[in-house]
């Protein structure tokens, strides 16, 4: 009886968990994070400060310049099972007046504690690379 009752208490654990996971895939634009509007710059430039930003201190896993979608990994560490990002830039012409960068920060669990918000960081490197320029 003891026996059957903790296999079902680790099954519904094991589901539970699985269930409350962040991918890469599951980032949207509509997530929750932060909007930088770029002024003056072509989307070439707004692309190539973005693909740094992202490549910086994550690996990217998923690169999209026609739809303007760029999807990064945190490593999992000591203390954090690791972050996904997504970086989405509107709109995907060439020669706009402005662009709109989205970027979004999930942890891999919800159930995680630890862990950081990249979409702070990701934006002020965006900035200060575009401001360079």
């Amino acid at each position: 009886m003891i026996n059957v009752f903790f296999k079902a208490l680790a099954s519904s654990a094991m589901i539970l968990s699985i269930s409350a996971c962040s991918t890469v895939d599951g980032l949207e634009p509509s997530d929750t994070g932060i909007t930088i509007d770029v002024s003056n710059k072509s989307y070439n430039e707004v692309w190539k400060s973005s693909i740094s930003a992202m490549s910086t201190n994550l690996a990217i896993v998923e690169m999209n310049k026609k739809a303007g979608v760029i999807k990064s990994e945190a490593p999992a560490g000591m203390a954090t099972w690791g972050e996904v990002v997504g970086l989405f830039v509107t709109p995907v012409v060439p020669s706009a007046d402005s662009y709109s960068i989205r970027i979004v920060s999930k942890k891999r669990s919800t159930y995680q504690i630890t862990g950081q918000n990249w979409a702070p960081t990701i934006a002020a490197r965006i900035q200060a690379d575009l401001e360079s320029e």
